[in-house]
C-alpha cells in the first residue's frame, strides 16, 4: 500500500501560495547509492587506517573501539531511516551515468552533480588521509 500525501503548501506573509519542496519524495533519493557507499568507504578507510595504526597498544583499543561503534551508530542510523521510508515510498534509484551530468539543487542554488559529490565526499576523504598519514608517522616514528 502506497502511502503518498497530497503536496502541502506553505503561505508566506504576501499571501503566496507554493508547493513545499521536497514533500512527498524518498529521503535521500537526490543522490545515486554510490554517493552514499563512497561517504561509507572513505569512513572504513579511516577507521582501517586508525585501526593497523594505533590498534596494536593496549591502551587505544578501547579509544578505538568507541569510535567504531559510534562511526556505526552514525552511518547506521540513516540506513535504518532509508529502509524504513523505502517501504512508504515507490524509488527507483538513479543510476550515476546519468546523475554525473545532471545539476544538483543546493540551499545555495543549482550546481553540477560532480560538484555536489565532490563537496559531499571533501571531508570522509581529508579525513581518512588525514588519519593514515597520522597513522604513518606514528608507525614510523614508533
Amino acid at each position: 500500500m502506497q502511502n503518498q500525501a497530497e503536496p502541502v503548501t506553505t503561505e508566506d506573509r504576501t499571501g503566496t501560495q507554493e508547493v513545499r519542496s521536497g514533500y512527498g519524495v524518498m529521503p535521500g533519493s537526490e543522490f545515486p547509492t554510490a554517493i552514499y557507499f563512497s561517504v561509507a568507504g572513505a569512513f572504513a578507510w579511516m577507521l582501517a587506517a586508525a585501526w593497523l595504526a594505533f590498534g596494536t597498544n593496549a591502551g587505544t583499543d578501547l579509544d578505538l573501539a568507541m569510535v567504531t561503534v559510534l562511526a556505526l551508530v552514525f552511518l547506521g542510523i540513516p540506513t535504518i531511516m532509508h529502509h524504513t521510508a523505502a517501504t512508504r515510498y515507490r524509488s527507483v534509484p538513479k543510476p550515476i551515468a546519468g546523475f554525473l551530468s545532471s545539476q544538483v539543487d543546493t540551499a545555495t542554488g543549482w550546481m553540477p552533480a560532480r560538484q555536489a559529490w565532490l563537496e559531499v565526499m571533501l571531508i570522509p576523504l581529508a579525513l581518512a588521509l588525514a588519519a593514515t598519514l597520522i597513522g604513518g608517522v606514528y608507525v614510523i616514528g614508533a
